[in-house]
C-alpha cells in the first residue's frame, strides 16, 4: 500500500486559494484613518493546481499577490497570480511578451516571496531568479534584467535607500562560483555596480543588511546540494561542518575588502535593522535560529523557535558579540522603511509564531522599544493568525512610530482574512480599523506599502 503523505504546508490556511478576485466596498469594523492612502501589497505561494503532498515544498508554490488598496476610507480587495513560465503554463495562457531568459533556473521562477516597489513599478521576487516586474494594478509587466545589465538572480530582500535612491541588492547562484554576487542600481533605474563575492560554498543567502556605508553578509550553514533532490523536495539542508560567519564590506568597496568573522552556528533569515555606532562597530538585530532545515523537509520548521538578537560586529577586534533582545519565538522583523540604508531605528515589529514542529501560525504582533528596552504585544484575537506586520507612516515627515502597523490576519471562525490597522503609538489597543475581505489570504511571506498607490 502507498503511504500517504501529510503536508502540512498544504492545510488550513495554507492551502492554496483559486479565485482572482476583485472586491470593492468592504465591510470595516472602525474606521480607517483620513491619512492612510495607498496599497498593501503582499506576496506568498498558492500552487495555481494541487502538487503532490510529498514533493511539495512551500517555498516552491506559484506567486500570488493580494492587494489591499486603503483611500478616502474605503478599502478595496484584488488578487492576482503573477504570471510567471510556469503559471502560465497551468493556466493555459501566453507568458508576457519579451521576457528576457531567466538563466539560473531556466525561466521555472514563482516570484513567490516578496514585492517590493522601485521607480514606478512593483517588483515580484524569488532569490534564484530574475525578478518579474508588475503593474500597481497587479497585473504582470515580465521578468527583467535591466537592459541585459543583470546577469544573476535577484534576492527577495533589496534593499531601497531612502537618502540616495539607489536600489542594493545580491542574488545567489547555487551553480557558482562565484556563489554571490553584489549590484547596486542607480535611483534611474540603471545597474552601476556589480561585485563577485566568495563564500564558503553554495549558502542560502537569503536575506542581507545596508548600513550608510557597509554591507553586511551572513555566510551561515544552510547549503544547498541539488542531490538532495532525490530525496526530498528542496535541494538545502543544514550543515553542521560549514562554518558559520559574518562579513562586513564598504558599500563601494570588492570582495577583497570584506571582512569575515566566524560566529556560532546559526541561521537567519532576515535581519531586522543596521546601523554604523559611534564607535565604528556594524550593529545589526536578527531574528536568529539555532538551525534550520534539519527535520522539516516542506518548509522552515524549527521545533526550538526563534530568538531576536543584536549582534555588534567590531571589525578591528575580528568580534560578533551578541545581546539577547527577546526570546519569545518570533519572524518577519519590520522597521519604518524610512529609516532602510542606515538609518538608527528605535522601533521594531515582528509576528510571534506559535512553535508546533512546523513553521507558524503567527499568533500576535510585537513592538519592540530598542531604547527603552519595552515590548509591546498586539493580541489579533483567539482562533486567529497574523502575518508580517508592515508599518505606513501617517505623514512623509512623521515620527518614526507616528503611524499605523498594518496585518492580514486570518479568522478561523469565519474562515477569511481581515486586515487590521494598529496605531503605533498604542500598540496594544484594539485595531483603530479592521477590513474583512471577503476571502482567505493564504499564509505567505512578505509585502509592503505603497504610499499614494491603488489598484486602478
Amino acid at each position: 500500500m502507498a503511504t500517504v503523505v501529510t503536508n502540512p504546508y498544504l492545510t488550513g490556511n495554507f492551502a492554496p486559494v483559486r479565485d482572482e478576485r476583485d472586491d470593492a466596498d468592504l465591510e470595516i469594523t472602525g474606521a480607517l484613518p483620513p491619512e492612510l492612502d495607498g496599497l498593501l501589497v503582499r506576496n506568498g505561494p498558492n500552487p495555481v493546481s494541487d502538487p503532490d503532498p510529498g514533493a511539495y515544498h512551500w517555498f516552491t508554490g506559484d506567486g500570488m499577490l493580494h492587494g489591499i488598496e486603503l483611500s478616502g476610507g474605503k478599502a478595496r480587495f484584488r488578487n492576482r497570480w503573477v504570471r510567471t513560465d510556469g503559471a502560465c503554463e497551468e493556466l493555459g495562457e501566453t507568458p508576457p511578451a519579451g521576457q528576457p531568459d531567466d538563466v539560473f533556473v531556466g525561466g521555472t521562477s514563482r516570484a513567490n516571496t516578496h514585492v517590493v516597489p522601485f521607480r514606478d513599478s512593483l517588483y515580484a521576487l524569488v532569490e534564484v531568479c530574475l525578478p518579474t516586474e508588475v503593474r500597481h494594478d497587479l497585473s504582470t509587466v515580465g521578468r527583467t534584467d535591466f537592459g541585459g545589465a543583470l546577469r544573476s538572480a535577484m534576492t527577495a530582500h533589496p534593499k531601497l535607500d531612502p537618502r540616495t535612491g539607489e536600489l542594493v541588492f545580491f542574488g545567489y547562484d547555487i551553480m557558482g562560483p562565484p556563489w554571490l554576487r553584489y549590484h547596486v542600481i542607480s535611483p534611474y533605474g540603471e545597474l552601476v555596480t556589480t561585485e563577485p563575492i566568495t563564500l564558503g560554498g553554495a549558502s542560502m543567502v537569503h536575506d542581507f543588511a545596508i548600513t550608510a556605508t557597509r554591507v553586511v553578509w551572513f555566510d551561515l550553514p544552510v547549503v544547498y546540494d541539488l542531490s538532495l533532490l532525490d530525496t526530498q523536495p528542496f535541494p538545502a539542508q543544514w550543515n553542521a561542518e560549514y562554518q558559520a560567519r559574518v562579513g562586513v564590506m564598504p558599500r563601494t568597496g570588492t570582495d577583497a575588502d570584506v571582512t569575515w568573522i566566524d560566529i556560532d552556528p546559526c541561521y537567519v533569515f532576515h535581519p531586522m535593522n543596521a546601523y554604523d555606532d559611534a564607535d565604528g562597530n556594524v550593529v545589526v538585530d536578527v531574528v536568529r535560529y539555532d538551525q534550520m532545515f534539519a527535520t522539516d523537509v516542506h518548509g522552515p520548521g524549527s521545533s526550538a523557535g526563534t530568538t531576536l538578537d543584536r549582534w555588534t560586529i567590531d571589525t578591528a577586534a575580528g568580534r560578533v558579540s551578541t545581546e539577547r533582545l527577546d526570546d519569545v519565538s518570533q519572524e518577519f522583523p519590520r522597521i519604518d522603511d524610512r529609516l532602510n540604508g542606515g538609518g538608527v531605528h528605535r522601533y521594531g515589529y515582528t509576528a510571534e509564531v506559535d512553535i508546533a514542529g512546523e513553521f507558524g501560525p503567527l499568533v500576535g504582533l510585537r513592538k519592540h522599544d530598542l531604547v527603552s528596552g519595552s515590548i509591546t504585544r498586539h493580541d489579533v484575537g483567539p482562533g486567529r493568525h497574523a502575518a508580517e506586520p508592515v508599518f505606513a507612516p501617517a505623514a512623509p515627515d512623521s515620527g518614526e512610530d507616528h503611524g499605523w502597523v498594518l496585518s492580514v490576519v486570518y479568522d478561523e471562525a469565519r474562515d477569511a482574512s481581515d486586515v487590521v490597522v494598529v496605531d503605533a503609538t498604542d500598540f496594544a489597543a484594539p485595531p483603530v480599523a479592521t477590513v474583512h475581505l471577503r476571502s482567505r489570504v493564504p499564509y505567505g511571506f512578505h509585502g509592503s506599502w505603497v504610499a499614494g498607490a491603488g489598484l486602478g
